[in-house]
């Protein structure tokens, strides 16, 4: 079963309902050995559920200078049972290697993508921009970051997670054009995101809530890279040094929480 196709209002001319075989994702992505075993160890299926299209759901091309999007994708990854492990509420141990695998589907999938991992009940969102490559103009490259929501339990969602449910069903995504139905999407993913980080709803738009979470994920990125140093360092007041860096980092953080929180 598809979680996806069950919590979606979506027009059932947009159905496409093919499985996506990982070997063609091998080929395609010119995957290394890695990352194909980080595929045959995690992933289940892949699963093309959904074609949006000019014709499908009348809604216009957009094109501009450096994006052209004709046509949005949503594609589903089940993800194998017994390979992924769960260690907390929405964290799995193999957490890093589902999100690699978010990135190689982003990037070798031409379209802007609605992209959905599933374990057991629950789902997990990502989000992305593209934009033509200014090197090969054949190839799209991600045009920011590529965004995710927490793994939301389908069958016990939060306030925050219904409301971000909310906004990704169909009649509730703008049709002026392929850039803003996706850009829809990808606004609720922001807002999900600073709403999970400040513990409630969050009063910026959503340029400064995207601002506000980029610079929270360098400053974690160099708190997690500056524990592990710790971790491996042996002379006491090298370790005292980092951990200061590390306070550092943190006090940052904890003026930009409070900056979304509004306090």
């Amino acid at each position: 079963m598809v979680l996806i196709e069950d919590i979606l209002e979506v027009p059932r001319d947009c159905i496409v309902d093919s499985v996506i075989p990982k070997k063609d994702v091998f080929e395609a992505a010119e995957l290394n050995n890695k990352d194909k075993r980080i595929f045959t160890d995690l992933v289940k299926q892949i699963k093309w559920c959904y074609n949006f299209t000019e014709d499908n759901i009348r809604v216009s091309k957009f094109i501009d200078e450096t994006r052209s999007y004709d046509e949005v994708e949503l594609i589903n990854i089940a993800l194998k049972y017994d390979n992924v492990h769960k260690i907390d509420i929405g964290k799995f141990k193999e957490d890093d290697k589902i999100d690699r695998i978010a990135d190689i589907m982003m990037r070798f999938i031409p379209y802007p993508i609605f992209l959905t991992m599933q374990y057991d009940n629950e789902l997990k969102f990502y989000s992305a921009h593209i934009r033509e490559s200014k090197a090969d103009s054949e190839k799209i490259v991600i045009d920011g970051k590529i965004l995710s929501t927490n793994w939301m339990n389908i069958d016990n969602l939060s306030e925050i997670e219904d409301d971000f449910i909310s906004k990704i069903q169909f009649n509730n995504l703008d049709r002026t054009d392929f850039y803003n139905f996706y850009n829809t999407y990808f606004e609720a993913v922001v807002q999900h995101d600073g709403a999970i980080m400040a513990g409630g709803t969050v009063n910026l738009s959503v340029e400064e809530i995207k601002e506000i979470y980029d610079e929270i994920s360098i400053l974690d990125s160099k708190i997690k890279d500056i524990e592990k140093e710790m971790a491996e360092e042996d002379n006491f007041n090298a370790k005292m040094d980092l951990n200061i860096k590390a306070h550092r980092f943190k006090e940052e953080k904890e003026m930009l929480l409070n900056e979304l929180k509004g306090e």
